[in-house]
Protein backbone atom coordinates (compact mmCIF):
# COMPACT_ATOMS: atom_id res chain seq x y z
CA UNK A 1 0.00 0.00 0.00
CA UNK A 2 1.50 3.57 -0.88
CA UNK A 3 1.37 6.72 1.04
CA UNK A 4 -1.65 7.25 -1.65
CA UNK A 5 -3.66 4.79 -1.13
CA UNK A 6 -3.10 5.51 2.77
CA UNK A 7 -4.15 9.19 2.14
CA UNK A 8 -7.29 8.07 -0.02
CA UNK A 9 -8.36 5.46 2.65
CA UNK A 10 -7.59 7.81 5.85
CA UNK A 11 -9.42 10.68 3.82
CA UNK A 12 -12.81 7.78 3.19
CA UNK A 13 -12.65 6.75 6.64
CA UNK A 14 -12.37 9.88 8.18
CA UNK A 15 -15.62 11.75 6.18
CA UNK A 16 -17.68 8.47 7.06
CA UNK A 17 -17.17 8.74 10.81
CA UNK A 18 -18.17 12.28 10.57
CA UNK A 19 -21.10 11.60 8.91
CA UNK A 20 -21.80 9.27 11.35
CA UNK A 21 -21.06 11.51 14.22
CA UNK A 22 -23.03 14.53 12.65
CA UNK A 23 -24.79 13.47 10.08
CA UNK A 24 -26.41 17.23 9.72
CA UNK A 25 -23.28 18.56 8.91
CA UNK A 26 -24.25 17.42 4.98
CA UNK A 27 -27.21 18.87 3.25
CA UNK A 28 -26.41 17.77 -0.43
CA UNK A 29 -24.72 15.42 -2.15
CA UNK A 30 -21.90 17.94 -3.09
CA UNK A 31 -20.80 18.72 0.38
CA UNK A 32 -20.19 15.55 0.72
CA UNK A 33 -18.26 15.42 -2.23
CA UNK A 34 -16.24 18.37 -0.72
CA UNK A 35 -15.41 16.98 2.39
CA UNK A 36 -13.99 13.77 0.57
CA UNK A 37 -11.74 16.22 -1.62
CA UNK A 38 -10.75 17.54 1.76
CA UNK A 39 -10.06 14.38 3.73
CA UNK A 40 -8.60 13.07 1.30
CA UNK A 41 -5.91 15.85 0.49
CA UNK A 42 -5.28 16.63 3.63
CA UNK A 43 -1.47 16.06 4.69
CA UNK A 44 -1.02 14.85 0.81
CA UNK A 45 1.12 18.02 -0.56
CA UNK A 46 3.74 15.30 -1.17
CA UNK A 47 1.79 12.18 -2.23
CA UNK A 48 -1.49 14.01 -4.14
CA UNK A 49 0.20 17.46 -5.94
CA UNK A 50 2.73 16.46 -8.86
CA UNK A 51 5.12 19.92 -8.73
CA UNK A 52 6.58 20.92 -12.68
CA UNK A 53 7.26 23.43 -14.32
CA UNK A 54 6.40 25.74 -11.79
CA UNK A 55 3.38 24.41 -11.38
CA UNK A 56 1.41 22.29 -9.12
CA UNK A 57 -1.48 19.92 -9.90
CA UNK A 58 -3.37 18.05 -7.94
CA UNK A 59 -3.90 14.11 -8.22
CA UNK A 60 -7.91 14.31 -6.42
CA UNK A 61 -10.20 16.23 -8.71
CA UNK A 62 -14.81 15.91 -8.71
CA UNK A 63 -16.19 15.68 -11.46
CA UNK A 64 -13.13 14.23 -13.47
CA UNK A 65 -14.45 13.12 -17.19
CA UNK A 66 -14.89 9.31 -17.54
CA UNK A 67 -12.77 7.85 -20.88
CA UNK A 68 -15.22 6.06 -22.38
CA UNK A 69 -19.14 7.04 -23.33
CA UNK A 70 -22.10 5.56 -22.27
CA UNK A 71 -26.14 6.33 -22.36
CA UNK A 72 -27.05 7.55 -18.87
CA UNK A 73 -30.55 5.27 -19.95
CA UNK A 74 -28.63 2.05 -20.62
CA UNK A 75 -26.72 1.55 -17.36
CA UNK A 76 -30.01 0.28 -15.53
CA UNK A 77 -29.93 -1.83 -18.55
CA UNK A 78 -26.47 -2.88 -18.23
CA UNK A 79 -24.32 -3.36 -20.91
CA UNK A 80 -22.93 -7.06 -20.26
CA UNK A 81 -19.85 -8.57 -21.51
CA UNK A 82 -19.18 -6.63 -24.34
CA UNK A 83 -17.77 -2.95 -23.41
CA UNK A 84 -16.56 -2.17 -26.91
CA UNK A 85 -19.45 0.28 -27.92
CA UNK A 86 -18.41 2.62 -25.19
CA UNK A 87 -15.19 2.99 -25.84
CA UNK A 88 -14.15 6.56 -26.28
CA UNK A 89 -12.85 5.66 -30.05
CA UNK A 90 -16.13 4.01 -31.59
CA UNK A 91 -16.72 5.24 -34.94
CA UNK A 92 -20.15 5.50 -34.27
CA UNK A 93 -19.57 7.95 -31.54
CA UNK A 94 -22.14 6.44 -29.31
CA UNK A 95 -23.19 7.79 -26.07
CA UNK A 96 -21.53 10.57 -24.38
CA UNK A 97 -18.53 10.93 -21.71
CA UNK A 98 -19.90 11.54 -18.16
CA UNK A 99 -18.02 12.58 -15.13
CA UNK A 100 -16.98 10.65 -12.39
CA UNK A 101 -17.97 12.13 -8.66
CA UNK A 102 -14.22 11.87 -7.38
CA UNK A 103 -10.80 10.81 -8.96
CA UNK A 104 -7.30 10.12 -7.77
CA UNK A 105 -5.34 10.40 -11.12
CA UNK A 106 -2.60 7.94 -11.34
CA UNK A 107 0.88 10.43 -10.66
CA UNK A 108 2.75 8.29 -13.56
CA UNK A 109 -0.10 9.73 -15.82
CA UNK A 110 0.74 13.28 -15.44
CA UNK A 111 4.44 12.72 -15.51
CA UNK A 112 3.98 11.09 -18.81
CA UNK A 113 2.30 14.13 -20.20
CA UNK A 114 4.87 16.15 -19.17
CA UNK A 115 7.29 14.46 -20.47
CA UNK A 116 6.17 15.69 -23.83
CA UNK A 117 7.87 19.07 -22.91
CA UNK A 118 11.16 17.18 -23.28
CA UNK A 119 11.63 14.76 -25.46
CA UNK A 120 11.84 16.66 -28.41
CA UNK A 121 9.88 14.58 -30.63
CA UNK A 122 7.25 16.16 -31.35
CA UNK A 123 7.65 20.33 -30.18
CA UNK A 124 4.08 21.28 -31.64
CA UNK A 125 2.72 19.06 -29.19
CA UNK A 126 4.89 20.34 -26.39
CA UNK A 127 3.19 23.03 -24.87
CA UNK A 128 2.25 23.82 -21.65
CA UNK A 129 -1.20 25.05 -22.18
CA UNK A 130 -1.86 21.93 -24.35
CA UNK A 131 -0.25 19.27 -21.66
CA UNK A 132 -2.90 20.64 -18.60
CA UNK A 133 -5.37 20.30 -21.33
CA UNK A 134 -4.75 16.79 -21.35
CA UNK A 135 -4.31 16.00 -17.80
CA UNK A 136 -7.82 18.15 -17.18
CA UNK A 137 -9.74 15.93 -20.10
CA UNK A 138 -12.35 17.97 -20.93
CA UNK A 139 -11.53 17.51 -24.87
CA UNK A 140 -12.57 13.91 -26.05
CA UNK A 141 -10.17 14.12 -28.88
CA UNK A 142 -7.45 14.81 -26.79
CA UNK A 143 -8.59 11.98 -24.82
CA UNK A 144 -8.09 10.07 -27.71
CA UNK A 145 -5.15 10.97 -28.99
CA UNK A 146 -3.81 9.59 -25.57
CA UNK A 147 -5.24 6.08 -26.59
CA UNK A 148 -3.79 5.92 -29.89
CA UNK A 149 -0.26 6.86 -28.38
CA UNK A 150 -0.28 4.54 -25.50
CA UNK A 151 -3.16 2.57 -25.01
CA UNK A 152 -1.60 0.61 -21.69
CA UNK A 153 -0.40 3.79 -20.25
CA UNK A 154 -4.11 5.29 -20.88
CA UNK A 155 -5.69 2.87 -19.31
CA UNK A 156 -4.30 3.56 -15.93
CA UNK A 157 -4.72 7.63 -16.12
CA UNK A 158 -7.72 7.21 -13.29
CA UNK A 159 -6.14 5.16 -10.16
CA UNK A 160 -9.19 5.79 -7.87
CA UNK A 161 -12.63 6.47 -9.36
CA UNK A 162 -15.32 7.06 -6.26
CA UNK A 163 -19.38 7.58 -7.18
CA UNK A 164 -21.67 8.92 -4.06
CA UNK A 165 -25.14 8.84 -3.42
CA UNK A 166 -26.73 10.52 -0.80
CA UNK A 167 -30.01 9.32 0.91
CA UNK A 168 -32.31 12.15 2.76
CA UNK A 169 -35.52 12.65 4.73
CA UNK A 170 -36.58 14.21 1.12
CA UNK A 171 -35.40 11.42 -1.45
CA UNK A 172 -36.36 8.83 0.62
CA UNK A 173 -39.18 7.50 -0.66
CA UNK A 174 -38.10 7.78 -4.27
CA UNK A 175 -37.20 4.42 -5.88
CA UNK A 176 -34.77 6.30 -8.41
CA UNK A 177 -32.28 6.03 -5.06
CA UNK A 178 -32.45 2.41 -5.64
CA UNK A 179 -31.61 2.72 -9.40
CA UNK A 180 -29.12 5.32 -9.25
CA UNK A 181 -26.93 2.93 -7.26
CA UNK A 182 -27.50 0.43 -9.70
CA UNK A 183 -26.78 2.55 -12.34
CA UNK A 184 -23.59 3.86 -10.54
CA UNK A 185 -22.38 0.66 -10.00
CA UNK A 186 -22.33 0.07 -13.91
CA UNK A 187 -20.53 3.46 -14.78
CA UNK A 188 -17.72 2.06 -12.25
CA UNK A 189 -17.95 -1.54 -13.57
CA UNK A 190 -17.32 0.38 -17.35
CA UNK A 191 -14.35 1.88 -15.42
CA UNK A 192 -12.79 -1.26 -14.45
CA UNK A 193 -13.61 -2.99 -17.97
CA UNK A 194 -11.97 -0.54 -20.07
CA UNK A 195 -8.68 -0.06 -17.28
CA UNK A 196 -8.47 -3.63 -17.61
CA UNK A 197 -8.79 -3.84 -13.32
CA UNK A 198 -6.94 -1.00 -13.01
CA UNK A 199 -8.92 1.53 -11.72
CA UNK A 200 -10.41 1.32 -7.60
CA UNK A 201 -14.01 2.11 -7.76
CA UNK A 202 -15.37 2.80 -4.90
CA UNK A 203 -19.44 3.40 -4.54
CA UNK A 204 -20.35 5.13 -1.38
CA UNK A 205 -23.81 5.81 -0.34
CA UNK A 206 -24.56 7.94 2.85
CA UNK A 207 -28.12 8.06 4.53
CA UNK A 208 -29.01 10.59 6.83
CA UNK A 209 -33.16 9.59 6.93
CA UNK A 210 -34.82 6.68 8.63
CA UNK A 211 -37.16 4.53 6.59
CA UNK A 212 -39.95 6.25 4.68
CA UNK A 213 -43.28 3.38 3.99
CA UNK A 214 -44.27 3.67 0.62
CA UNK A 215 -47.91 3.00 -0.47
CA UNK A 216 -46.69 0.54 -3.36
CA UNK A 217 -44.39 -2.16 -1.58
CA UNK A 218 -43.49 -4.03 1.20
CA UNK A 219 -39.99 -3.09 1.18
CA UNK A 220 -38.60 0.68 2.04
CA UNK A 221 -36.31 2.23 -0.60
CA UNK A 222 -33.60 2.21 2.07
CA UNK A 223 -34.55 -1.02 3.09
CA UNK A 224 -33.39 -2.25 -0.57
CA UNK A 225 -30.51 -0.61 -0.86
CA UNK A 226 -29.32 -2.00 2.42
CA UNK A 227 -30.42 -5.35 1.18
CA UNK A 228 -28.48 -4.83 -2.21
CA UNK A 229 -24.79 -3.99 -0.53
CA UNK A 230 -25.30 -6.60 2.19
CA UNK A 231 -25.88 -9.18 -0.08
CA UNK A 232 -24.47 -7.75 -3.11
CA UNK A 233 -27.66 -8.69 -5.36
CA UNK A 234 -31.52 -7.79 -5.52
CA UNK A 235 -34.46 -7.99 -7.78
CA UNK A 236 -36.09 -4.78 -8.88
CA UNK A 237 -38.83 -4.64 -11.41
CA UNK A 238 -37.94 -8.68 -12.50
CA UNK A 239 -34.82 -8.00 -13.19
CA UNK A 240 -31.97 -9.68 -10.32
CA UNK A 241 -28.80 -6.85 -10.20
CA UNK A 242 -25.51 -7.85 -8.54
CA UNK A 243 -22.75 -5.37 -7.47
CA UNK A 244 -20.30 -6.27 -10.08
CA UNK A 245 -17.16 -7.89 -9.11
CA UNK A 246 -13.82 -5.50 -8.62
CA UNK A 247 -16.08 -2.62 -7.17
CA UNK A 248 -16.43 -2.23 -3.32
CA UNK A 249 -19.70 -0.79 -2.29
CA UNK A 250 -20.62 0.75 1.51
CA UNK A 251 -23.63 2.24 3.06
CA UNK A 252 -23.66 4.39 5.86
CA UNK A 253 -26.62 5.38 8.36
CA UNK A 254 -26.57 7.98 10.71
CA UNK A 255 -30.38 9.19 10.95
CA UNK A 256 -32.68 10.21 13.72
CA UNK A 257 -35.50 7.92 15.18
CA UNK A 258 -37.88 9.45 17.65
CA UNK A 259 -35.93 12.71 18.48
CA UNK A 260 -32.29 9.81 19.04
CA UNK A 261 -29.67 9.51 16.78
CA UNK A 262 -29.11 5.83 15.24
CA UNK A 263 -25.77 4.59 13.31
CA UNK A 264 -25.18 1.96 13.08
CA UNK A 265 -21.75 0.40 11.52
CA UNK A 266 -21.16 0.68 7.98
CA UNK A 267 -22.27 -2.16 5.25
CA UNK A 268 -19.73 -3.03 2.57
CA UNK A 269 -19.97 -5.33 -0.39
CA UNK A 270 -18.26 -7.36 -0.44
CA UNK A 271 -18.45 -7.82 3.49
CA UNK A 272 -15.71 -7.85 6.10
CA UNK A 273 -13.58 -10.59 6.47
CA UNK A 274 -14.62 -11.72 3.15
CA UNK A 275 -12.74 -14.74 2.18
CA UNK A 276 -10.34 -14.95 -0.92
CA UNK A 277 -10.49 -11.05 -1.19
CA UNK A 278 -6.95 -10.13 -0.86
CA UNK A 279 -7.02 -6.94 -3.13
CA UNK A 280 -7.50 -3.47 -1.96
CA UNK A 281 -11.23 -4.05 -1.37
CA UNK A 282 -9.80 -5.74 2.06
CA UNK A 283 -7.80 -3.01 3.23
CA UNK A 284 -9.87 0.18 2.71
CA UNK A 285 -12.53 -2.23 4.38
CA UNK A 286 -10.29 -3.02 7.41
CA UNK A 287 -9.62 1.04 7.51
CA UNK A 288 -13.24 2.27 7.47
CA UNK A 289 -14.99 -0.61 9.19
CA UNK A 290 -13.83 -1.18 12.61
Amino acid sequence: MTGADTLVYNGIRKTINRFRENPFFYFTESDIHASLHKDIMEGGSIELVHREEGIAVSLVHLEYPTNFRYEKRKLLEGYGNDVSITSIDNEAKYGDRGNFDLVVLNREFICSVFETLHDGENPQDANLETILKHVINKDASLSIERKHKDDLTYKKEVQYAIEVKFIHPFNARNINMLEEVITDNEKLRLATEHSDGFVKAVNLVFCSSQEKVRSDSAKTVIKRIKEYIETGSIVHKNIQYKVPEALLNVFIDSHLDESRKNTDKPISWPAKGSTNLGDWRNELINTIIR
